[in-house]
């Protein structure tokens, strides 16, 4: 067994002052001036759930909880949960604060004989920015820097076995991940581990968040924590500071770390603020260099270079080893050879590198990590002095160079937003947001709006000049967050356009200052109900107090969604100003705004309002009942105990069933003797909710009980009693469960498979697929839900057979299931499954192949985008999104410069279009399609037969000759390259010559590029083919022979498939999928060919194939991509000859012939 106690020890000691752990200034031989850290306890964060688009069922909101409490929630289910955040939002101190008090709380529940059964949770913290050879190689590293050292063995044996001694495993900074692989082997060691629990730590922009379903965010600071910051640093300066910044406070200082540099820079600053972030990052350093010559020693001139050595590294780790991955650690040794290059070239002996390089980690910026790693003490810092060393290189960097090896990838962004902020040279600042608008609109609003104020009129003067739908161009001002826009949104929202006059609302929200504050209070008076909707959430994130009287005046207000937002706005204000407004709110007459004031008053979480909400427990509606009672829950104070005991008794059997359930929402082991005496209640719906606080609360020692009321007389009993043995989530429930699954009560039969599905054990599918043929609908329903939890390919058959049930609800939950096991087998039945007669299952499947995320599923799915059902378009966006694909990311750019896309659905299809570009963005990391670089436009799709490849030949000579550059597939690709990716390049290609032959049109490989170029659009535009005489195409009953030949293709695949296992066979299924593609296209395409005017081979070649060459450039020169200087000729047919001794005639057969003079 491993003694763990030495290592619990080491941990204690080490992040004892966890507010240190991350800190900027430790530095060497420097006395600190500690200043107060406020607590971790009071940032908030709030878990993300899936929006609904259901109007109904638009009341469910986000939770919201302090991160250690939501962090401890969900680590006690088991449950992997993703912590998401700005940098400096306090993720990674968050992390250091768990690992403290669970490394506390380990060592005072140590093993003894008086508590065997006690499992005992060991924290373990993974630095992923660590990252070079394995998962479990970090874990090895950090219990070693903590006086544990085992083997590799031992540890997997205890991550598989972990009895007395159970994991908690702390991953901080999955966007420090240094490479794909990494990735993938982190994915892979939380499949692998999936049962134990992890919590992990990303930043909001570019990174991967591992599927995580549960997940919570780091919300900004309030403006009042902010203010209580600001005058606990500053005791004597903090009102002169928060005066001076007025409506700039939440613009400069959103996150702690962020906050704290300001403080620092005004303290030092002669008491003043920077204009921008910018310049808080080269002040803050700045004084930091001042100081720090002042009073530390060094080796003999390194101060003097301190802020260009550390720009040379930061450009070293920000260009990485690839154009999209950062590094934010690097080897000691590269770090020595990059300074040694710069010294070198300063007149320095090179052996300078190494004494400089340990000033630098004394006494500066950047520290040492495990395996001698070297990185800075945030990326925050790293991006800034990128950003300097960005400043110096940009006035070389030609337009073309900026753009496509800066500014279209996303690991830029920051550093390039920050150098805005530091330009003090308008033509360069007015360039780079030029350009940026030319990579993608929303990134050069944002850059419109980092610039140095003095130059934000001009900037911001381009995204108004863009010619783009009116509503779109709102959105973007908003994007600027510049109070240049206040007034320009202002107008906007007394647009006739109810549409413009929301996004003008939402875009005030995004500006965020309280400068947008006086047009949307004065927008609660609005005449169109969404619009003061929106104003009401604009507030809500604004969250300045001086909007709580307009507020509490709306909760007033006749329309129930406005006076509910407002309700719900004054909750995440969160001040206890508004209390009495929201205990008067919970009179009203209208049940919506009775419930969200309920939830503000849990957001506020005043002890005050308890009394309230105890009353409200009796409140005539039982949805206001329950928010009253999950209110009292997420306040979470024992004071409501006695009374929600007191409250079982009631005569309405609501509040009795409600007070059950805030009984369990507050969670406390006070409360368990009172709710298993309830399991005995004579009201069974008391019964029924007892049994449910009880799997709330959670604990283990309920389990016989549980167990025991499994064969209670009264099926709600038993049915509850299997739903909290489910949310207890021990394995040990599943024997009684599975004979649950067979109960003679189909509510029983219901709770008891979604328990096997909350436990998650395989040992349960057997069962559970059993029951997808259960006689009843919802414990079908119930089962194809909790075999996608399982989430094993075992059940793909099965719920493929689901997908046909003849309940909708049934294939509903059976595509989420699929989606949920992302197998690629299930890509044929949910294509299917789009032309279900039933909204909820398109709309599932299309969410399915997204998760699955499978290009198979592109094709599809762009087409759902033209769907008449506008949930099966939103979710196929949606999905779009979540594959990733640059084919997807160029249709989806096509569509938001589409006036009649923009306003489908009003305004929400675009909406989740933005969406699902900016998580393509994300996953790829630039912002646009690189498969088509500027110069290379023209592709040719021909088969390898002898003939043929002569033709290409000639073909690629000829164009060259014009200098126009042919892209193929034997010059173009190399060992290893993926042939589908680059036929799939052939299909988008903006000019395709295509030779078609009669071994052409039977090779797999040319149909697909073929039915590719027709699926991209603009077939006959972009094709310019050379038939061959051995192509009969040119008679129907020859054409008859290819749709012939491809029908019995498909024939004999399918009838080898039949006598094979059917699974994991998801390639076989699509060239299966594939060739019915091509029979069901082949008929149309082979018309349109037969139809051009293509001129024949020898015309071809006497003319060097001109009349192909002269169309191909007019059709390059119209879309603005010529490589030629010649004009553009257009033509009339798909080829036309100037040469003078040419003459075109057409011969009986249909195919064209030459006829000299």
């Amino acid at each position: 067994m491993i003694d763990w106690i030495p290592y619990l020890t080491s941990v204690s000691e080490k992040y004892a002052q966890w507010w240190e752990v991350y800190t900027l200034t430790d530095v060497e031989g420097r006395k600190q001036q500690p200043k107060t850290a406020p607590l971790l306890g009071d940032f908030w964060v709030e878990e993300i759930k899936r929006e609904r688009d259901n109007q109904q069922e638009r009341e469910e909101k986000r939770e919201r909880f302090t991160v250690l409490d939501g962090l401890r929630k969900y680590k006690a289910n088991h449950v992997h949960v993703l912590l998401k955040g700005r940098p400096g939002s306090g993720k990674s101190t968050a992390l250091a604060r768990l690992l403290l008090e669970e490394s506390v709380g380990a060592q005072s529940l140590r093993l003894n004989q008086q508590n065997q059964a006690k499992i005992i949770q060991i924290p373990i913290l993974i630095e992923l920015r660590l990252y070079e050879t394995s998962i479990l190689d970090l874990i090895l590293q950090f219990l070693k820097r903590h006086k544990l050292i085992i083997d590799s063995n031992t540890l997997e044996s205890w991550l598989l076995e972990n009895q007395n001694f159970s994991p908690l495993l702390l991953f901080d900074g999955i966007n420090e991940l240094p490479s794909d692989t990494a990735r993938q082997n982190l994915k892979n060691f939380r499949q692998q581990y999936a049962e134990i629990p992890m919590i992990f730590t990303t930043r909001d922009l570019g990174s991967d968040d591992l599927n995580i379903e549960k997940k919570l965010e780091m919300l900004p600071l309030s403006e009042a924590q902010m203010r209580d910051f600001v005058k606990t640093y500053l005791p004597e300066k903090g009102e002169e500071m928060l005066k001076q910044l007025g409506n700039r406070l939440k613009e400069l200082a959103e996150t702690p770390l962020l906050l704290w540099m300001l403080c620092s820079v005004f303290d030092d600053n002669q008491n003043k603020i920077p204009a921008n972030l910018g310049l808080v990052f080269q002040i803050f350093t700045g004084i930091y260099d001042k100081k720090l010559k002042a009073d530390v020693p060094t080796y003999q001139e390194s101060r003097d270079w301190w802020r260009e050595l550390l720009q040379v590294l930061a450009w070293k780790m920000t260009q990485g080893e690839s154009k999209t991955e950062i590094q934010v650690a690097i080897s000691r040794t590269e770090a020595e050879e990059e300074l040694s290059k710069f010294i070198k070239n300063k007149g320095f002996p090179e052996y300078y590198s190494k004494q400089w390089l340990k000033d630098l980690l004394k006494y500066h910026l950047i520290h040492l990590e495990g395996n001698d790693k070297i990185a800075f003490r945030h990326q925050l810092i790293q991006e800034y002095y990128t950003a300097e060393e960005l400043k110096k290189k940009l006035p070389h960097l030609r337009d073309e160079q900026l753009k496509w090896d800066y500014l279209n990838y996303l690991k830029w962004t920051e550093p390039m937003a920050l150098l805005l902020g530091l330009l003090d040279n308008e033509t360069q600042a007015k360039r780079v947001v030029k350009l940026g608008l030319e990579i993608d609109l929303k990134l050069g609003a944002r850059f419109a709006g980092e610039v140095n104020f003095k130059f934000q009129k001009q900037t911001v003067g381009l995204v108004l000049r863009l010619d783009v739908p009116k509503r779109f161009k709102v959105e973007l001002l908003g994007l600027t967050k510049s109070n240049q826009v206040v007034n320009e949104l202002s107008q906007a929202l007394k647009d006739s356009d109810w549409g413009v006059r929301r996004s003008a609302a939402e875009a005030l929200a995004e500006i965020g200052t309280e400068t947008a504050t006086a047009g949307l209070l004065k927008a609660l008076e609005d005449s169109d109900w969404y619009v003061r909707w929106k104003a009401a959430e604009a507030l809500a994130n604004i969250g300045t107090e001086t909007s709580i009287a307009g507020l509490v005046k709306a909760l007033e207000d006749s329309d129930y969604d406005v006076s509910g937002s407002a309700a719900e706005a004054l909750g995440k204000i969160g001040s206890e100003t508004a209390i009495a407004g929201l205990l008067k709110a919970l009179e009203d007459s209208d049940n919506y705004v009775r419930r969200n004031a309920a939830v503000a008053l849990a957001n506020i979480g005043s002890e005050t309002a308890i009394a309230g909400l105890l009353k409200a427990l009796k409140d005539s509606d039982r949805f206001v009942r329950g928010k009253a009672a999950e209110a009292l829950g997420n306040i979470g104070s024992e004071t409501a105990i006695p009374g929600l005991l007191k409250a079982l008794e009631h005569s309405d059997k609501y509040v009795r069933r409600y007070a059950a359930e805030a009984l369990g929402n507050i969670g406390s082991e006070t409360a368990i003797p009172g709710l298993l005496k309830a399991l005995e209640h004579s009201d069974k719906y008391v019964r029924r909710y007892a049994a449910q606080a009880l799997g709330k609360i959670g604990t283990e020692t309920t389990i016989p009980e549980l167990l025991k009321a499994l064969e209670h007389s009264d099926d709600y009993v038993r049915g509850n009693a299997a739903e909290a043995l489910g949310n207890i989530g021990s394995e040990t429930a599943i024997p009684g469960l599975l004979k649950a699954l067979e109960d003679s009560d189909w509510y029983v039969r219901w709770n008891a498979a979604f328990a096997l599905g909350n436990i998650g054990s395989e040992t349960a599918i057997a069962g559970l697929l059993k029951a997808l043929e259960d006689s009843n609908k919802d414990v079908r329903k119930k089962a194809a839900e909790a075999l996608g939890k399982i989430g094993s390919e075992t059940a793909i058959a099965g719920l493929l057979k689901a997908l046909e049930d003849s309940n909708k609800d049934v294939r509903k939950k059976a595509a989420e299931a699929l989606g949920k096991i992302g197998s690629e087998t299930a890509i044929p039945g949910l294509l299917k499954a789009l032309k279900d007669s039933y909204f909820s299952v398109r709309w599932n499947a299309a969410e399915a192949l997204g998760e699955i995320g499978s290009e198979t599923a592109i094709a599809g799915l762009l087409k759902a985008l033209e769907h008449s059902d506008e949930y099966v378009r939103g979710k196929a966006v949606e999905a779009l999104g979540n594959i990733g694909s640059e084919a997807a990311m160029t249709e989806l750019i096509k569509c938001l410069k589409n006036p009649a896309f923009v306003t489908l659905n009003n305004g929400e299809t675009l909406s989740k279009a933005r969406e699902a570009l900016d998580t393509i963005q994300n996953k790829l990391k630039y912002y646009h399609p690189l498969s088509q670089p500027m110069n290379q436009q023209v592709y040719i799709s021909y088969n390898w037969q002898e003939d043929s490849n002569e033709m290409a030949n000639q073909l690629v000579q000829a164009f060259a000759a014009k200098g126009i550059e042919i892209i193929r597939d034997k010059t173009h690709t190399t060992y290893k390259d993926s042939i589908k990716n680059f036929m799939r390049q052939i299909g988008q290609g903006k000019c395709v010559v295509a030779v078609i032959s009669d071994r052409y049109l039977k090779s797999e490989n040319c149909m697909f590029e073929l039915v590719e170029i027709a699926r991209n659009g603009d077939f006959y535009q972009r094709i310019f083919p050379i038939i061959l005489p051995d192509a009969r195409i040119h008679k129907d009953f020859e054409r008859i022979d290819y749709l012939k030949y491809w029908e019995d293709e498909k024939a004999k695949l399918q009838a080898k498939y039949k006598q094979i296992d059917l699974a994991k066979t998801n390639s076989i299924l699509a060239t299966l999928n594939l060739y019915d593609e091509i029979r069901g296209n082949i008929d149309n395409l082979t018309n349109i060919l037969k139809d051009m005017n293509t001129l024949n081979i020898d015309l071809h070649r006497q003319s060097e194939f001109a009349a192909m060459i002269e169309t191909v450039e007019t059709k390059l020169a119209e879309d603005g991509q010529t490589s030629s200087n010649q004009s553009p000729v257009k033509s009339e047919s798909k080829y036309t000859i100037h040469a003078k001794n040419l003459q075109i005639i057409e011969k009986g057969d249909g195919q064209i012939q030459d006829s000299s003079s």
